[in-house]
């Protein structure tokens, strides 16, 4: 798989979260991993508003690896400011993230 295939896949998983976003608005966003290969979204809820971006990704990515199988394929969606949430796509020991805009279709870069 390319790196551009995989960033495609980060492109596609942050237009569904535009979506859960426009739906249900951006001030509760919980961290939402998704696990493509069984077809599963999961949220973590519990997640404190006022914690330290650092401090979320840590423990949501931990929390996601801890819900993935062995080697499995997962993407992770956390909010990481007020305008802002980040997604990191994991496979295996590799993984990529990108910056989006909550609100547009642009990245954050």
């Amino acid at each position: 798989m390319s790196s551009r295939d995989s960033l495609m896949e980060i492109q596609t998983y942050a237009t569904v979260t535009r979506k859960v976003i426009a739906e249900e608005g951006f001030a509760h966003f919980h961290p939402t991993a998704c696990f493509p290969a069984r077809r599963l979204i999961k949220a973590l809820e519990g997640v404190p508003p006022d914690a330290e971006p650092e401090r979320i990704e840590a423990g949501v990515l931990l929390w996601a690896e801890r819900q993935a199988e062995p080697g499995e394929e997962f993407l992770v969606a956390f909010k990481i400011g007020p305008t802002q949430f980040k997604i990191v796509r994991r496979v295996g020991d590799q993984a990529e993230s990108a910056v989006f805009n909550a609100q547009d279709e642009t990245p954050a870069s």
